[in-house]
């Protein structure tokens, strides 16, 4: 466990291609990275990794637990936690959206690999 305490990522996407194609991205940039595919799979992850995770980065359109709803209950279970939406919807009401329900930040997709790994970068917490 050589993991600093909360410096994981947690990716919740729906689409598994997007999500491992992400997660590869982030793991190339030495980063641990925790996978879900839903707000219910995400809310179990949590549980299982609380104290490595630091950063969660969600999907807005989830199946069961949608991603406003899981960005608020996580932000509720860990409030030190740093939240980015994500969107294929890039209106700023979905961005204010995210942002009320208690994410730091929103990115629109599609996003290149370096905004993703800079908006990353900036919001996890240093090991």
């Amino acid at each position: 466990m050589g993991e600093a305490a909360g410096n994981a990522v947690l990716l919740v996407e729906d689409e598994a291609e997007l999500r491992s194609l992400f997660a590869v991205l982030l793991e190339m940039e030495s980063i641990t990275v925790f996978q879900a595919e839903d707000g219910e799979q995400a809310l179990q992850v949590f549980e299982e990794h609380r104290d490595e995770i630091g950063l969660l980065i969600t999907d807005l359109g989830l199946p069961h637990v949608g991603g406003v709803d899981l960005i608020g209950r996580m932000r509720a279970m860990k409030p030190s936690m740093r939240i980015l939406g994500t969107s294929g919807l890039s209106a700023d009401e979905v961005r204010e959206m995210v942002i009320t329900a208690g994410a730091d930040d929103f990115i629109p997709k599609p996003f290149s690999p370096q905004e993703a790994i800079d908006k990353v970068r900036t919001y996890l917490p240093r090991p």
